[in-house]
């Protein structure tokens, strides 16, 4: 067994490590601190707010703390950029996306590292918080990776808001990052809100008020997380009407893409869903200036 290091010195060694595998950034957090984030605490108070979509809370979908394991101390996690001339990380096939699948196999090599290198025990998450993931850029800001913008997305200094994170879990102590003190988009003329097909940062979903808090989505509560998915799932129904005229195929595939978590594998040459993309709209993410 690897003699522990002392907690920075193992923050490093993992850092290091994420950005040998593959990892553009990376950070440590600890669970506590996520608990009690602006998403969590917004998140318990979402069907309270008056301000609130009704329709933002859907069947099964609960950020559920207790299926996170109960030894989890520590978070550490990993962004990949996503750059605007390599667009197809973002095409989603049916079972994913590539870029996914790359930070999955990032988290699953870094969490075998841990593991044999320092016997500490690491936890792989699945991506949606209902299955028992985590709200990732609250994480992400937390671990000192960059902040919440305008347009609702983790705006990083090297990369602005072009980078997809994941995270595995730890159940020792390490020394956690502070948030930084960065904030771009105060003297920005924010093209990522008028960017916007959709409109979704016009409509004021929540108030400080009927909230209980100042920190909300979209900074001040005018992100209309329903409509954005409303719209991406129209991408989705969009691509597969443009591809398959057989309703059997077609619920395949929708079987495939509710599944895709479960399975996280690439679609084997010669089968149907090499053939299906979706390229979901990037608007308020590729219009930021920011690590342009």
């Amino acid at each position: 067994m690897y003699k522990m290091l002392d907690s920075s010195k193992f923050k490093e060694r993992i850092i290091e490590k994420a950005q040998k595998l593959g990892a553009s950034i990376a950070g440590i957090t600890c669970l506590d601190a996520l608990k009690n984030s602006p998403s969590y605490e917004l998140y318990s108070k979402i069907n309270k707010c008056s301000e609130a979509n009704s329709d933002i809370r859907q069947k099964g979908d609960v950020a559920d703390k207790n299926k996170w394991p109960s030894d989890a101390v520590s978070i550490v996690i990993i962004g990949v950029e996503h750059n605007i001339n390599n667009p197809e990380l973002d095409w989603w096939d049916g079972k994913g996306t590539p870029g996914n699948r790359l930070l999955i196999k990032i988290t699953k090599e870094l969490s075998e590292w841990i593991n044999h290198t320092f016997s500490v025990r690491t936890y792989q998450l699945p991506y949606f918080v209902e299955k028992g993931g985590i709200f990732l850029k609250d994480a992400a800001v937390l671990a000192g990776l960059g902040c919440i913008g305008k347009n609702n997305l983790v705006i990083t200094p090297e990369y602005g808001p072009r980078i997809r994170f994941r995270a595995i879990l730890l159940n020792c102590e390490v020394e956690p990052a502070n948030p930084i003190d960065f904030n771009p988009c105060d003297d920005c003329h924010q093209p990522c809100r008028k960017s916007c097909p959709e409109k979704v940062f016009q409509n004021d979903l929540y108030s400080g008020n009927a909230s209980g808090q100042v920190l909300l989505p979209g900074t001040d509560g005018t992100y209309d997380r329903t409509t954005c998915n409303i719209k991406m799932q129209k991408d989705i129904e969009d691509a597969l009407k443009a591809i398959y005229t057989n309703e059997k195929d077609y619920n395949v595939i929708q079987q495939h893409i509710n599944e895709f978590e479960d399975s996280n594998i690439m679609p084997k040459p010669g089968n149907k869903l090499s053939n299906f993309w979706v390229k979901y709209c990037r608007r308020c993410e590729l219009s930021c200036m920011v690590g342009q």
